[in-house]
């Protein structure tokens, strides 16, 4: 944890704002110290100099060491890749059904996974603005997939509120969002605004409110179907005899305080949560992350060895 002179190693800090704070913080944290900025590449690396049968040695195929071990090769070198482990990627990797894993105390685990399911243990995302490893997918022909950062059907769970049961994301954001645009509307209306917003802006940011909190036309958040429309149906709309739509119930305001769960809602928004909402690899139909095929780099005169 602690260096020759006493300092926290970037590393260990970064570890353990990840651990206490979630991924989030980590990546804020990261690019506060400029580990996580926005790319400068402008586009493909033009290395200078003769080489004149030159050699060298790479320790490391991770992500890093194959770029330069592409590089280098592009430019002329003869390039070797020495790898620690069985597999080439380094912190780039994915587990499948029957794919096994020996940490360093000697612990096996197994993954028992279905059929055409996998975990990427490392990294999962790759932000729009990281300009580079972007342009190495594309001019080597790496196929690119979304990934899906914010599912508005996907459940929420506190196990000490609503008896446990999971609520879905678009039902407490809108919940909480209609009835907080309703406690605004009522302290509109009455008033209490005046020093701070004109009248003529008052009427605005009302019908800016019933808008943002699907209030009805006396600004009150309840169960019908202008809510419907954002959290949910208990019955969608549909034809024949029985097309009628049927509104859900909202939330209380109180339950959704109590729960915490709003406290998860600004994740989606988060700028640094936008910025990792771009891809994975797909390798021959198969989903890998980048770098977990050391095929590119280690061709023609570059050289892969497990060591």
């Amino acid at each position: 944890m602690l260096d020759d002179n006493g300092a926290v190693r970037r590393r260990d800090l970064l570890s353990l704002i990840g651990a206490m704070a979630g991924s989030a913080a980590m990546y804020h944290a990261m690019t506060s110290l400029g580990f996580a900025s926005e790319s400068r590449y402008r586009g493909p690396i033009k290395l200078e100099g003769d080489p004149k049968g030159a050699s060298v040695l790479i320790l490391g195929a991770g992500l890093a060491g194959m770029t330069a071990a592409l590089e280098l090769r592009n430019a002329g070198y003869r390039v070797q890749v020495l790898e620690y482990n069985a597999r080439a990627g380094g912190r780039n990797w994915t587990l499948r059904g029957g794919d096994s894993l020996t940490e360093l105390g000697g612990f096996t685990q197994t993954c028992a996974f279905e059929q055409g399911l996998y975990l990427n243990p490392g990294p999962w995302r790759i932000p729009y603005h990281h300009r580079a490893l972007l342009d190495y997918c594309k001019r080597l022909g790496v196929a690119l997939e979304p990934f899906i950062q914010l599912n508005h059907n996907a459940f929420l769970h506190a196990s000490r509120a609503f008896d446990g049961v999971p609520q879905r994301i678009r039902a407490v954001r809108t919940d909480f969002q209609g009835q907080v645009s309703e406690l605004l509307a009522k302290v509109t209306k009455q008033g209490a605004l005046d020093e701070a917003v004109s009248r003529e802006d008052q009427e605005i940011l009302l019908q800016a409110l019933r808008s943002w909190g699907a209030l009805d036309r006396n600004y009150r958040y309840n169960a019908n179907l202008i809510s419907a429309e954002y959290r949910g149906y208990a019955e969608a709309p549909g034809g024949g005899l029985s097309s009628a739509a049927l509104p859900s119930e909202p939330v209380a305001l109180s339950d959704i305080l109590k729960s915490r769960l709003w406290r998860y809602l600004q994740n989606f928004a988060n700028y640094n949560f936008q910025t990792t909402t771009t891809r994975i690899r797909r390798f021959r139909g198969r989903p890998r992350p980048i770098g977990a095929s050391a095929r590119f780099p280690c061709r023609s005169s570059a050289s892969c060895r497990s060591t």
